[in-house]
């Protein structure tokens, strides 16, 4: 399972500060914790209002990789901050995101095509995000299905079925399930699924405890990658759990992991 790290992301006032100041050894810090923690690779955002992503998302990446080896996750919805990080990216960066919206099939399908790169297909359009597993499911095959005819492998495309609150429909957690189910049993060509479900719990007491359970729920249902804060111990506990009962060396992972005191139980 592909465990993505969400953390450096500057919708949190602590990264978009460093953002805003460049601060690259907040940055390099918290790079080094999220790898420490688990992460098999790495998201960056740097869309700052009123400032230039395009110059401040590739000096994240460079800061990223100064001192880690993985591959990152470009997350913009630039599409010439994402060009401009793709430039400076040492190895096979991961695109976050494309969507079916006209402004992106147009512009950003392109280019992820042809670049030597995997990506993130969020289920939504120019109407938004559908309220049923088949508005996002069309939404995925619109941009999926392209992809795949000018040679993408299905390895390299992840769909995001975008998780919403239960807090505000009661069948959202359901829904996300849905699509999940249906993506991994071949529905758009045996693609890969990926997600931060954290949305799920918005507006809910106890969050931590309903994103722990939603995550192996989905994961049961056939996600197999997600983007989380790796930081949260109970969570990456949950997550090798699961894997133990689920994976082909899953259960070596589970020892590895409690040999190295990264478990809580």
């Amino acid at each position: 399972m592909l465990i993505i790290g969400e953390s450096l992301n500057a919708t949190r006032q602590e990264v978009k500060t460093a953002v805003e100041n460049h601060d690259i050894s907040f940055v390099q810090a918290l790079a080094r914790e999220q790898i420490a923690a688990g992460a098999g690779m790495l998201d960056v955002n740097a869309a700052v209002t009123g400032r230039d992503e395009t110059k401040d998302l590739p000096w994240m990446v460079r800061a990223v990789q100064e001192v880690v080896a993985l591959p990152l996750v470009l997350d913009s919805s630039n599409i010439e901050a994402l060009v401009a990080a793709m430039k400076v990216h040492r190895g096979r960066p991961m695109i976050n995101s494309l969507t079916a919206k006209r402004d992106s099939v147009e512009r950003l399908l392109p280019i992820v095509a042809k670049e030597d790169c995997s990506v993130i297909v969020l289920c939504m359009d120019d109407d938004g995000i559908p309220n049923d597993a088949e508005g996002r499911l069309d939404a995925a095959r619109t941009v999926v299905l392209p992809l795949l005819e000018a040679g993408k492998k299905p390895e390299d495309i992840y769909v995001d079925p975008l998780v919403m609150s239960i807090s505000v429909d009661p069948n959202a957690a359901k829904t996300t399930l849905e699509v999940i189910s249906r993506v991994s049993t071949g529905e758009v060509k045996g693609v890969q699924i990926t997600g931060g479900l954290s949305n799920v719990s918005f507006g809910m007491p106890g969050r931590k405890l309903l994103n722990r359970t939603f995550l192996i729920m989905a994961m049961t249902f056939g996600l197999n990658s997600c983007i989380v804060d790796v930081r949260d111990k109970e969570l990456m506990s949950a997550i090798y759990a699961a894997r133990a009962f689920m994976e082909n060396g899953g259960s070596r992972d589970y020892l590895k992991a409690f040999r190295q005191g990264k478990l809580s139980f």
